[in-house]
């Protein structure tokens, strides 16, 4: 609630000698692998994206600059919407990170424990164990060589494990800015 605050600031444009439209500004910093499906939703909820650009300290980020009119009818609404829409796509994300991290972890374990193997081939080298070494060196290299293959066959399990539960998010997505566009295109 504190950086949500942080992020929205106050301002005034004078549209005529007359006439005042107040805005609520926004930047918002999203993944580059998701900035498209923002750049289509917030539009829906009122904001108008003035600026894009890439976040100096985070090469995988992109910062947003937006703008929404103050007086926006069912802006209680469109808020409620935005905060169910922010939040499925935190789960998007996290859905998405978890089906490369698994696998991650489990490939970089097995080549960890390969040179592990291959350390200790080493050492039955030095202690003059030629079977033993030779045992421990094809484990070694098994460790080295499988990683691969090991992480394309579990990112392919996590991802049909987890892929209809993504779709059945972006549907929940599309149905709340679907929503959403009714309630701030409302003439």
């Amino acid at each position: 609630m504190e950086n949500k605050a942080k992020n929205l600031t106050i301002g005034v444009k004078k549209m005529n000698k007359q006439q005042f439209i107040g805005y609520e500004y926004r930047k918002l910093l999203v993944d580059k692998e998701f900035s498209d499906v923002y750049i289509d939703a917030y539009p829906n909820f009122g904001w108008e994206v003035e600026m894009e650009g890439k976040a100096k300290e985070r090469p995988n980020k992109v910062q947003f600059s937006m703008k929404r009119n103050r007086k926006l009818l069912n802006q209680a609404e469109l808020k409620r919407l935005q905060n169910k829409f922010e939040a499925s796509m935190s789960d998007v994300e996290r859905m998405e990170k978890q089906k490369k991290l698994f696998p991650t972890i489990q490939a970089c374990l097995l080549g960890l424990f390969g040179t592990f193997f291959m350390a200790g081939a080493v050492f039955a080298s030095n202690a003059g164990s030629l079977l033993f070494m030779i045992f421990l060196g094809i484990l070694g290299f098994l460790g080295w060589i499988l990683p691969i293959p090991l992480y394309r066959i579990q990112f392919g399990r996590a991802s049909r494990r987890l892929q209809p539960l993504i779709d059945e998010e972006y549907d929940v997505i599309y149905k709340i800015c679907e929503k959403a566009y009714g309630l701030s295109h409302f003439e």
